[in-house]
């Protein structure tokens, strides 16, 4: 849909940082995630690889923005460590993972290649779901908000207090794709 590539890599070089050092399966897993990548239909996300502040994996990840706003609603991201995935949604700044299947959280093990394709097909699953912003009139002129994917309904984000009960939104304004 866009022109952007993904899952290039920053030279940390350009921030007086020490290079990557990337071994030969991280380098297979990068080209083959790229690969199956450029042939995404879905938006195009925000996107990154790095490596985690232990230095025990290769990290890649997604972010999904509203960009009305600008607001972060969720990274996904995988670990790669070299004949191993984890995957799943992130938890917190140092990307350690929600450890749950309602979170899309899964390990796998494999090739290099084999790999890359089970997260290329799981990333692109993920930018595929719909999410909309759905806003509730709230106190002194303030809306509630929660986005969610439009798919299931789980909640991404939410801001003020959403109504708990089944009042449905003043407005569902999509935000992805």
């Amino acid at each position: 849909m866009d022109n952007n590539t993904w899952f290039e890599v920053e030279d940390p070089e350009e921030y007086d940082e020490e290079p990557w050092d990337f071994d030969e399966a991280e380098l297979a897993f990068l080209a083959a995630l790229r690969t199956r990548a450029a042939a995404w239909r879905v938006s195009w996300a925000s996107n990154n690889v790095s490596r985690p502040e232990d230095d025990s994996s290769l990290l890649v990840w997604v972010t999904l923005v509203d960009e009305e706003r600008p607001l972060i609603l969720g990274e996904w991201a995988v670990h790669f460590y070299g004949t191993h995935v984890q995957a799943g949604k992130v938890s917190d700044q140092l990307f350690n993972l929600h450890e749950s299947y309602k979170h899309g959280f899964f390990r796998a093990s494999g090739t290099a290649d084999e790999l890359a394709l089970r997260c290329a097909d799981w990333f692109e699953s993920l930018l595929s779901r719909p999410v909309v912003r759905a806003e509730w009139p709230a106190a002194a002129g303030a809306i509630a908000t929660r986005w969610e994917f439009t798919d299931t309904g789980e909640a991404l984000l939410t801001s003020l207090d959403v109504p708990t009960d089944d009042t449905p939104p003043a407005r569902r304004v999509p935000v992805r794709p």
